[in-house]
C-alpha cells in the first residue's frame, strides 16, 4: 500500500466514523422516546384535556403530520397542568384535536417530572 492510498484511507475512516456515530446517536434517541411513549401509555393514569392549540411541525412521517399540542389537564386539589407534547397523528383525526376538544392523555410521574402521552397518537 502506497503513502497516499494510506492517506486517503485515513481521511476516508476520519470522516465516516463521525457521521455513523451521530446516525447512531440520532437513531437510538428516536427509539428512546418511543419506549418512553409506550411506558407512559401502558403504565400511566387516565385523563381526559381539553386541546388548547395545535401547530404543525413542517414535518411528515409517513405522510402523517407532525405537531405540537397543547393540553390542558384538571387537576383536583391544584391548578390544572398546561404542556405541550410533540407528536404524529393520522392526518383524518386532525379535526378531533382542534382546540376546545377533550382528547384521551395518559400521565405519569417519572422522576419528579409529570409525563403526558395521547392516547390514540401513532407511536412509530
Amino acid at each position: 500500500m502506497s503513502t497516499g492510498e494510506s492517506i486517503t484511507l485515513v481521511v476516508v475512516i476520519l470522516i465516516s466514523l463521525p457521521l455513523f456515530l451521530l446516525a447512531f446517536i440520532v437513531i437510538r434517541q428516536s427509539f428512546q422516546d418511543n419506549r418512553e411513549i409506550k411506558h407512559i401509555l401502558k403504565n400511566g393514569v387516565p385523563f381526559d384535556a381539553t386541546v388548547s392549540s395545535i401547530r404543525q411541525t413542517n414535518t411528515e412521517i409517513n405522510g402523517h403530520p407532525e405537531v405540537f399540542i397543547g393540553l390542558t389537564i384538571p387537576r383536583e386539589h391544584a391548578e390544572p397542568y398546561r404542556t405541550i407534547i410533540k407528536t404524529v397523528i393520522f392526518m383524518v383525526n386532525i379535526p378531533q384535536y382542534q382546540p376546545g376538544r377533550k382528547v384521551k392523555v395518559k400521565v405519569l410521574e417519572m422522576n419528579g417530572k409529570i409525563k403526558v402521552a395521547l392516547e390514540g397518537a401513532q407511536v412509530f
